[in-house]
């Protein structure tokens, strides 16, 4: 079965962040191996798509306090509603419960079609950041809970993200899909040039030890326990090399608080990278994957960076540390500056267990798109024949009922 399907989310590149890379992920997958598929976003600036999927862009302008994110406003965009108009879906998948969540209810209410959500992210926590008022939080929840409890199917990534979705007053039954990555596990051959690469594109030594954050520069994502973990590193007399990629409304102030720390000789900050390749550099000459967020839920950053044999480091009983086993196939810490520190002197000296726990996130973490990617074709053809069948139990029954008031 041919599936014409659409994924739906407010952010998508060239803002690079894990709901965004998803979204990209299922578009691409789905239209190389089952069918035709498209992607559904705001435009950013002049910004020109280079993926193999149809990309319908809608208008949209800056989020203020949140760059670089953008907030939508397809009802007043006449071109995107034609374009949108003339594609005939089968499913809509919605990465977000915001504006472009809502555009997908809407229009598979209209086409009589499924629609499935995947709840991706902490809400509350962002309310929380962006809005004063704990009542006004809490009617912003009651909307989004709303959302979820609207469509037809909805998925999380991993069982801590069900929690909090119930936890938010979810109501329905949900399930687990996880997320993948499009990074293959390369060769001993590309390894290594991947690495010469990645240690000359940051200035690093074969011997440096190099630690590793890639993502969204915000407070959320407990970067400030980074920074001051470095601190502590340098005020021991530690050796690192430290890479942030990544682009956010924090990253001035995370600069400005290298340098107050002193470290800022030892940290580098690459900016928002839009290559993959480049990404494969980092993650190649990185020793630790250092991703302390207890904000994030399924991090896909973690699989790429199991890809390279690079093990993370994750704060104990978050969502990111689900399935993570200390010294197996990662490492655990408490929530705070001493503990990360503590850990990286540790692991520094004793490269076997990174070695060891590298190996062992490649064998139990990563997992590619392309064969999640055949579960998701097989969910998505269940839905859309359980939604025929209730369609035509749905007129069967009209039809019955009409069929007996007549006769009475």
């Amino acid at each position: 079965m041919k599936i014409n399907s659409c994924q739906f989310n407010d952010s998508y590149f060239p803002i690079m962040d894990g709901v965004g890379m998803t979204a990209h992920n299922y578009a691409h997958w789905m239209n190389v191996k089952h069918g035709n598929a498209s992607l559904v976003a705001p435009n950013v600036n002049d910004y020109k798509d280079r993926v193999d999927y149809h990309v319908i862009r809608f208008k949209s302008v800056l989020l203020p306090g949140m760059n670089p994110y953008r907030v939508g406003l397809p009802m007043i965009d006449f071109k995107f509603k034609k374009k949108l108009a003339k594609n005939n879906f089968d499913i809509l998948h919605a990465h977000c419960p915001f504006i472009s969540g809502q555009l997908a209810l809407k229009l598979a209410r209209k086409l009589d079609i499924p629609v499935v959500a995947t709840f991706h992210t902490k809400y509350r926590d962002d309310f929380k950041k962006a809005l004063s008022g704990e009542m006004f939080v809490e009617f912003l929840m009651t909307m989004t809970m709303d959302f979820y409890n609207r469509v037809d199917v909805v998925w999380v990534p991993n069982r801590a993200t069900g929690e909090t979705l119930k936890e938010y007053g979810f109501t329905g039954v949900y399930e687990i899909m996880p997320n993948g990555t499009d990074f293959d596990i390369p060769e001993k051959g590309q390894y290594l040039k991947y690495r010469r690469k990645g240690l000359e594109e940051i200035g690093a030594d074969n011997d440096d030890f190099v630690l590793l954050f890639v993502g969204q520069h915000r407070w959320e994502k407990n970067v400030r326990t980074i920074l001051e973990s470095l601190k502590i590193l340098k005020e021991k007399k530690v050796s690192f090399k430290m890479v942030f990629a990544g682009e956010g409304y924090a990253a001035k102030e995370m600069k400005t608080m290298a340098r107050q720390y002193g470290v800022a000789d030892h940290v580098l900050f690459q900016g928002v990278i839009t290559e993959r390749s480049k990404m494969k550099h980092l993650f190649a000459c990185a020793d630790l994957f250092v991703f302390p967020s207890i904000y994030d839920n399924a991090p896909l950053v973690m699989r790429e960076a199991a890809a390279f044999d690079v093990p993370s480091v994750v704060v104990r009983n978050t969502s990111s540390a689900e399935g993570i086993l200390e010294n197996v196939n990662g490492f655990l810490i408490s929530n705070s500056a001493e503990s990360l520190a503590e850990k990286i002197i540790e692991l520094k000296a004793n490269p076997a267990s990174i070695k060891r726990a590298g190996e062992g996130a490649r064998k139990s973490i990563y997992r590619h798109w392309d064969s999640i990617i055949d579960e998701v074709n097989i969910k998505y053809e269940e839905i859309i024949n359980r939604h025929h069948s209730n369609h035509d139990i749905k007129s069967f029954l009209e039809v019955h009922d009409y069929e007996k008031a007549v006769a009475l």
